[in-house]
């Protein structure tokens, strides 16, 4: 370096904001998450309660219980793991809501179309949730790089 040259300093970036609907939907599934948990927990540990308690039940029931925590107990973890990635801003978890929610919409047209008002809510909420994914500031949070913005 030369006598008298100067270092040239530059700021780091600003941290991201995380928007409030993305911090909304992250507690959500932090609080689904664990409740699904819980409720493993419950469905795995009362298998074997209720076969001693109602001794006319099949023993495939309290398999069937059991396999039914351990389903829970998946998509809690995954619920959590989702959460984090809103929370944090993982572009993973972006696509992941994305693909989670266009199902949803398909579930609450298909329930729609069987003549089942209550669908209506969950398409309702589904599409409210796939137009916020894709406003401009939420992608730019999350890094993600589609053309198409609501």
């Amino acid at each position: 370096m030369q006598p008298g040259a100067q270092i040239a300093f530059t700021p780091p970036p600003p941290p991201r904001q995380r928007p409030t609907g993305i911090t909304v939907l992250a507690l959500l599934n932090f609080i689904g998450g664990g409740l699904a948990i819980l409720l493993g927990i419950v469905f795995i540990a009362a298998g074997p309660i209720m076969a001693q308690i109602a001794s006319g039940l099949p023993p495939i029931f309290s398999v069937l219980v059991g396999a039914l925590g351990i389903g829970f107990l998946i998509a809690g973890l995954i619920g959590l793991v989702v959460g984090w990635g809103l929370w944090t801003g993982k572009g993973w978890a972006w696509w992941l809501t994305v693909i989670l929610e266009a199902l949803g919409l398909l579930s609450g047209l298909a329930g729609t179309a069987r003549g089942d008002p209550t669908s209506l809510i969950g398409l309702l909420i589904a599409a409210l949730i796939l137009w916020y994914m894709f406003k401009p500031h939420v992608k730019d949070f999350f890094g993600v790089k589609v053309s198409f913005s609501t």
